[in-house]
């Protein structure tokens, strides 16, 4: 039995699926747009990647770097792949990303180029994710799952940033696709093709840890069933260790020495941790796993409506060996792998180590929050395709009519490029700008420019100073410039840095937050009459040092 008719036999009993729905090997060619469909499901599924590929392209094109984006190219821009790799270390984030678009880099520095390895790879992610959801779940879930994971809003925007968080879904959808093949076909060829794909996983983002536990009690289990040669079990067993040994590395050489900064990190993220003195146990997991679903499909009702899904679907696999005898050992261990990485990463924020919340840092549930509620959908569909297509279809089109909290107008490239024009031709040379830690990233890459080269240790200490163009740079350590703050913290730079009274200084923003200019003018009468410069999501401030070296407005007063 060659291996297409072996797939096509365990779909079939693992599910007791609708042969007319998965293919058409043992009934005669089904009429209509069904059989029209399942005749061209691969080209049509081609065609939906595609299209999720231009998507994430135009997104791509469209807006300026963001803070975070501006880190990852800082630090990556170094004049070597190991002096990056080493900067990367600064950052919470494991090695892979920073050492892909090192290389990357050299073809361009645009928006769109720095962000092509992950368009490219959350575009492959999607068809990785098909193909296993049609060894897992039969080619109806599999048909509904493509879209659900092509077109969600949040999908789409993390396919289009300088982040890690496409690469690792590539990565996990590449390893679970080679582990259900080793297993159905007991390939030790296979089984490597997961160890390899669960490392890169790895490398790109901790949060893998959490899809690494599961799918390997998911694999115990379908071993105790599946009785898999030896030469498999080794093999399997030989790529744990070397799970186990690169996480050992990355602890000694940087999990370890981050501890305090990560503590750091989190802290914007506290709803996503339990904390029992003011939430209860049940109202922190509805909230957590309801911002899941919603982070991902944006419009409240569509994300309860998948959350059910979820839930059903996933409770199917568990109890279907309970209902019925005639379940395959596949389809009785599925819960598992659905169920387990939500279990951890609840778990994880229960203990204080990992956010359970509704941002890109759970983003790794979403292939098995997307899986379990497809198939259940297919299920309610009678696993139609065209059926499939419409439910799945219409959920997308609601998702993306919700609104969104940033407009690409106040990220457009059009705005830097006219921030960047006016302090070219407006700030005189020699004149001080003094910014936040996150603006200063944006203003290294754009004013500066993509090809400077900033080592990382101006990074340490309470400021930090750079010169860019001639003009002499301060950074704050903290991460956002506050109107409660910022007089005091004016003060102290100038007279940190031997500032005189009446000198000149640019306050620079262009990050995530409050406008702090549009912030004194409205609350603080003695600052009433500065003259911010606003381009989008870009501010720049003009300030000089008063006599006592506070900040007074450039025109000398209100």
């Amino acid at each position: 039995m060659n291996i297409e008719s072996t797939l096509q036999a365990e779909e079939n009993a693992a599910h007791d699926l609708d042969p007319a729905a998965i293919g058409q090997n043992s009934t005669p060619r089904a009429k209509g747009v069904e059989g029209w469909i399942a005749e061209r499901l691969n080209v049509l599924a081609f065609v939906v990647v595609a299209i999720g590929f231009v998507l994430r392209f135009l997104v791509a094109t469209r807006s300026y770097l963001n803070p975070d984006e501006a880190l990852h190219y800082v630090l990556l821009n170094q004049p070597s792949a190991f002096l990056a790799y080493k900067a990367s270390l600064t950052n919470a984030h494991p090695p892979l990303i920073y050492l892909v678009v090192y290389f990357w880099h050299f073809l361009g520095r645009s928006e769109w180029m720095l962000r092509l390895p992950s368009v490219v790879a959350g575009t492959a992610f999607c068809w990785m994710f098909y193909k296993w959801m049609g060894l897992a779940f039969g080619r109806a879930a599999s048909w509904i799952g493509l879209i659900l994971a092509t077109f969600p809003p949040a999908m789409i925007q993390l396919s289009a940033e300088l982040r890690a968080y496409a690469l690792l879904l590539f990565c996990l959808s590449s390893a679970l696709y080679c582990l259900e093949r080793a297993i159905v076909n007991k390939s030790v060829r296979l089984m490597w093709g997961f160890s390899a794909f669960l490392y890169l996983a790895i490398l790109s983002h901790y949060s893998a840890v959490f899809f690494a536990i599961a799918a390997g009690v998911y694999v115990l289990a379908r071993i105790a069933d599946d009785q898999l040669p030896r030469k498999v079990m080794t093999a399997w067993a030989i790529g744990q260790a070397g799970a186990l040994g690169i996480y050992a590395f990355l602890y000694i050489t940087h999990i370890s020495k981050l501890k305090d900064s990560i503590v750091v990190w989190s802290a914007p993220f506290e709803r996503g941790y339990f904390h029992r003195d003011t939430i209860s146990l049940f109202a922190f997991t509805w909230r957590s796993t309801f911002g899941v679903f919603l982070f991902l499909f944006s419009q409240p009702f569509v994300a309860i409506a998948m959350l059910l899904c979820f839930v059903l679907g996933a409770a199917f696999f568990f109890g279907q060996k309970l209902l019925s005898n005639n379940g395959g050992s596949q389809t009785n261990r599925l819960g598992i792998l659905l169920l387990f990485p939500f279990i951890g990463v609840w778990c994880a924020a229960i203990a204080g180590i990992y956010p359970y919340i509704g941002s890109r840092h759970t983003v790794f549930l979403a292939p098995f929050e997307i899986a379990a509620a497809s198939y259940l959908l297919a299920v309610i569909c009678g696993k139609k395709l065209w059926v499939g297509f419409l439910v799945a279809a219409s959920l997308m089109v609601l998702s993306n009519l919700a609104p969104t909290e940033e407009t690409n107008t106040h990220q457009s490239l059009d705005s830097m490029s006219s921030a960047v024009n006016y302090m070219d031709r407006s700030i005189p040379q020699g004149d001080h700008f003094l910014m936040d830690y996150q603006s200063s990233l944006q203003f290294q890459f754009y004013f500066c420019g993509p090809k400077v080269i900033f080592p990382i240790v101006i990074f340490h200490g309470d400021y930090s100073d750079f010169s860019c163009k001639g003009d002499s740079a301060v950074i704050l350590r903290q991460l956002k410039l506050l109107r409660q703050t910022f007089p005091v913290e004016f003060q102290a730079m100038a007279r940190s840095h031997a500032l005189k009274p009446g000198d000149r200084v640019w306050v620079f923003q262009m990050a995530w937050g409050t406008d702090m200019g549009a912030d004194l003018t409205a609350h603080d009468p003695e600052l009433g009459c500065i003259e911010p410069k606003r381009f989008g999501g870009v501010t720049v401030t003009p300030f000089v040092v008063g006599a006592d070296f506070s900040p007074m407005p450039s025109l000398g007063g209100c």
